[in-house]
C-alpha cells in the first residue's frame, strides 16, 4: 500500500517538530509515517520555504502554443499574421516555408499555428467575415420603388461554357425586370461578374421599362458593395448615386432579406433547364428572354398580390414610368454633384505610410513625410471636390493637414460614356430625383 497523502498542515508540523529538536525518526513514529517521507518534507521545507510544502500540480508544466519551435518561428509567424490579417494558417505556413531565416528549422502544423494566433493575436482572426453594419432592408410600397439585384452562378452549358446570370426583380410588382447571362469560364474555374457588367444589366432594365427606380438592393458581395473592411462605397454605389438611386444592402449572410429575387432564380432556372436552352450562351440568353416575357405577361403568378394573374395584369402601373428614362437621356440625368454629396457623408480612417501617403479607391494621395505613421481622417469637400486630410487630437478636435483634388472618380469612370458625345436635351418633364444618404 502506498504512503498516504499528507495535508499541508502535517507537512508544516514535520518542519516545526524538527525545529523544536525532535529527531526525524521520532517524528515519523509519532505520525505513523516512514522515515523517508518525513525526511523529504523536512528537506523541501528547509530548502524552499513555505512554497516547498504547498500542493503542486503533477505532470509537465503548461506551455504555450509553438513553445517547442523556438522564438524565431514564433516571431516570424506572428509578424506575418499581423501584417496580413486575412491570411489563414495555411497561407502563413506557405510563406514560412520560403523564408530564408527559417531554412532547415522544423515548422508547426496549421492547427498549431491557428492555436498560436488565437492565443497571441485574436484580433487578427475572423476579419474576412466583417461586413458593413446595415439595418434591415426597406420594404417596397409601390411598383418600381425598389428593385432587387442578385447573381446566380455556376450554370454549366453543353458546349463547356459556364454562365452567371444577373437577375433584377421588382418585389412589389412581382415582375422580372432583367435577366442577362455572362460567360465566366476561366482556365481555373470561373470568375465573378464585374461591376461594369452589372451596370450593363441595370441599363437594360432602365431602358426596357423606361424608368429609374428609387432604390436598388443587393447583397454584400465585394463586386457590388465594395471591400467589407473599408467603408469606401463601391463603384456601383457611386454610379447609382449619380442617377439619384439609393443603393441598399441586405444584412450579412441573410439571403432571406430578399426572398423574391432568390425565388426568381429558382423559377427562371426551372423554365430554362431543357437541353436546347442549355446548349450554348446564345440559346441560354434567348431562353431567359423568352421565359421572362412569358412570366411577366402570361404566367399565373402567386407572388405579391397577383393571385394567379400575370404580374403585368395584376399591376398595370408597371408599364407607367416611375421616373422617366431613355438611354439617350443618361448623360443629362447623371449628376456628378450627387456623387460628391454622397461621398461627403463618409469619413475614412487611414494610416499615413512611410512615404507620407494614404490610399483612397486605389489611388495614392500625398499627405507629407512629416505625417508618416499618423492615424488621420479623410473627408471630401463636395463644393471644391477636394479630399481634406485631418488629424484628430485627444480632445476630439480635428486639424486640417492638407487638401488634395479628387481624381479618378469622374463621369467617364462611373458611366463609361463620353459626356461630349451626342449631347441630348431633355424634353420638358418633371423628374423627381430623390437620394437619401
Amino acid at each position: 500500500m502506498g504512503q498516504r497523502k499528507l495535508s499541508q498542515t502535517e507537512r508544516e508540523h514535520i518542519y516545526q517538530q524538527k525545529q523544536d529538536g525532535n529527531s526525524l525518526g521520532a517524528i515519523a513514529k509519532e505520525m505513523g509515517l516512514s522515515l523517508e517521507c518525513v525526511r523529504k518534507w523536512w528537506r523541501r521545507r528547509n530548502k524552499e520555504g513555505m512554497a516547498g510544502v504547498q500542493e503542486r500540480k503533477r505532470g509537465r508544466p503548461k506551455r504555450g502554443a509553438l513553445s517547442y519551435f523556438g522564438w524565431k518561428v514564433q516571431q516570424i509567424s506572428l509578424s506575418l499574421k499581423r501584417q496580413h490579417k486575412r491570411w489563414g494558417a495555411h497561407r502563413v505556413l506557405v510563406e514560412m516555408k520560403g523564408a530564408p531565416d527559417l531554412a532547415g528549422l522544423k515548422l508547426p502544423s496549421c492547427s498549431s499555428l491557428y492555436v498560436y494566433f488565437h492565443q497571441e493575436c485574436p484580433e487578427c482572426l475572423n476579419v474576412w467575415t466583417k461586413h458593413k453594419d446595415v439595418p434591415p432592408p426597406p420594404q417596397a410600397t409601390t411598383v418600381h420603388e425598389l428593385w432587387q439585384l442578385d447573381h446566380q452562378e455556376g450554370h454549366r452549358l453543353a458546349d463547356g461554357s459556364i454562365a452567371t446570370v444577373c437577375n433584377i426583380r421588382d418585389p412589389y410588382g412581382a415582375v422580372m425586370i432583367a435577366s442577362q447571362a455572362f460567360e465566366v469560364r476561366t482556365p481555373q474555374r470561373w470568375r465573378k461578374l464585374t461591376w461594369e457588367e452589372v451596370r450593363q444589366v441595370l441599363r437594360a432594365g432602365f431602358a426596357e421599362w423606361h424608368t429609374l427606380p428609387d432604390i436598388v438592393q443587393t447583397d454584400n458581395e465585394m463586386g457590388l458593395g465594395g471591400n467589407p473592411n473599408d467603408p469606401f462605397p463601391s463603384w456601383l454605389s457611386l454610379y447609382l448615386a449619380g442617377l439619384g438611386i439609393r443603393h441598399t444592402f441586405i444584412r450579412s449572410h441573410r439571403p432571406t432579406d430578399q426572398p423574391q429575387i432568390e425565388r426568381n432564380h429558382r423559377t427562371l432556372d426551372g423554365f430554362t433547364e431543357d437541353e436546347h436552352s442549355r446548349q450554348n450562351m446564345a440559346n441560354f440568353q434567348l431562353a431567359l428572354d423568352h421565359e421572362r416575357w412569358v412570366y411577366n405577361h402570361q404566367f399565373p403568378a402567386r407572388a405579391s398580390d397577383c393571385e394567379g394573374h400575370p404580374p403585368l395584369e395584376a399591376h398595370p402601373a408597371l408599364l407607367k414610368p416611375f421616373r422617366p428614362f431613355q438611354p439617350e437621356w443618361e448623360r443629362v440625368l447623371f449628376d456628378m454633384q450627387r456623387v460628391f454629396d454622397f461621398l461627403a457623408t463618409f469619413t475614412f480612417d487611414r494610416k499615413v505610410n512611410r512615404n507620407g501617403q494614404v490610399t483612397l479607391k486605389g489611388l495614392h494621395y500625398t499627405v507629407g513625410l512629416v505625417h508618416k505613421d499618423k492615424q488621420i481622417r479623410v473627408r471630401l469637400d463636395p463644393k471644391t471636390q477636394q479630399w481634406v486630410f485631418l488629424e484628430p487630437d485627444p480632445q476630439g478636435q480635428e486639424f486640417e493637414l492638407r487638401r488634395q483634388p479628387l481624381v479618378g472618380i469622374d463621369f467617364l469612370a462611373l458611366t463609361g460614356l463620353d459626356l461630349l458625345e451626342n449631347p441630348t436635351v431633355l424634353p420638358p418633364i418633371q423628374l423627381p430625383l430623390p437620394l437619401t444618404v
